[in-house]
């Protein structure tokens, strides 16, 4: 079995330098560290993970906190499959592990980060949900835990590091390329009108319906296993016959579109679309979706690299919100009404 010993000569240099590497050290050049990585490969070597954890105090392994469970489908949600792979991916770069909480309510989750923090299991958190009342937000806060959050910024701005996209411009700029095709009648549809994601979103959308002097709606909620939500829903487009939609994410969409044929309302020709992520569902059925690609592996990578740096700083971080940009992808599913009226 290969030793640091071995690897430092392989790669010629000392073993402290080697050392040093495993700990990504600044102090050491990417060239250095890249030399020293590729004679471990060649050497087949391993690090002595309880070695390294006596040495540096950590435990090379995140916590990755999942949002509620408010829907059974919560968890399908490609965003955070995505972002789970990115996020492990980054990880593994750096010779880190990833442990994952899930629950049905924050108080499921907290009792699974105190429990996951109290046996020194993990290093810090990256947080995948924003919410003013979380409980874990708190506690470790408290606690002096490093922890990060993927979301929008809610309350301690000069204590956590978020990361986010802006959703308020992603709501006023689908208002806006929906004004642009003919679009006056816009409704704003999410599955959680708690979602801390869907107020941003929705936001920017009544402040883009506002600019243009259009009148907004309130949020919509679609909720496929409540009869009752449906119904409110459908009496809601039949009465007001919006000509478009504003849609919380690809996978409601793919249910709501289900849904309006149903009601035999086909998109684009009867009512339009745009929605959010750019996940695989936006270019499985047809039409395909007109969706903001929110760059989800810079979201992961970015979460990941910054959570690190908190961990390993040697004074006290600076905590800041970074923001991922985004993209609009003009695909099939909404339809361009002054093109028909020339």
């Amino acid at each position: 079995m290969a030793t640091i010993k071995d690897v430092a000569e392989r790669a010629g240099v000392n073993p402290s330098t080697v050392s040093r590497v495993l700990k990504d050290n600044r102090s050491i050049s990417q060239k250095t560290k890249d030399k020293v990585r590729k004679a471990m490969t060649e050497l087949g070597y391993v690090p002595n993970v309880a070695a390294q954890m006596l040495a540096s105090g950590l435990t090379h392994n995140i916590g990755l906190v999942f949002p509620p469970l408010a829907t059974p489908d919560r968890l399908s949600e490609p965003f955070f499959m995505r972002i789970l792979s990115t996020i492990t991916h980054e990880a593994k770069l750096k010779d880190f592990t990833i442990s994952i909480a899930t629950g049905k309510s924050l108080d499921d989750l907290l009792e699974q980060v105190t429990l996951m923090h109290q046996q020194k299991r993990v290093d810090g958190f990256i947080i995948l949900y924003s919410d003013q009342e979380d409980p874990i937000k708190t506690y470790l806060l408290q606690n002096n835990i490093p922890f990060v959050i993927v979301g929008a910024p809610e309350g301690n701005d000069e204590q956590i590091t978020y990361i986010n996209n802006d959703n308020q411009l992603m709501g006023r700029t689908a208002v806006e390329h929906l004004h642009d095709k003919g679009h006056d009648n816009i409704f704003f549809v999410t599955d959680d009108l708690k979602s801390e994601v869907a107020s941003e979103r929705f936001m920017g959308y009544v402040k883009g319906m506002l600019r243009l002097d259009l009148a907004y709606r309130p949020m919509v909620l679609f909720d496929p296993s409540d009869a009752e939500k449906v119904d409110e829903l459908m009496t809601a487009i039949e009465e007001a016959k919006p000509s478009a939609l504003v849609v919380i994410s690809d996978r409601v969409t793919i249910r709501l579109m289900q849904l309006l044929s149903y009601y035999q309302l086909k998109v684009p020709d009867d009512i339009s679309i745009i929605t959010f992520n750019d996940s695989i569902f936006s270019t499985l059925i047809h039409p395909y979706l007109t969706t903001f690609d929110v760059h989800i592996d810079h979201l992961g990578e970015a979460s990941f690299k910054r959570l690190l740096e908190i961990i390993q700083s040697t004074t006290e971080p600076k905590c800041e919100q970074i923001i991922v940009p985004f993209t609009l992808k003009e695909r099939e599913s909404v339809r361009n009404r002054r093109s028909l009226s020339q």
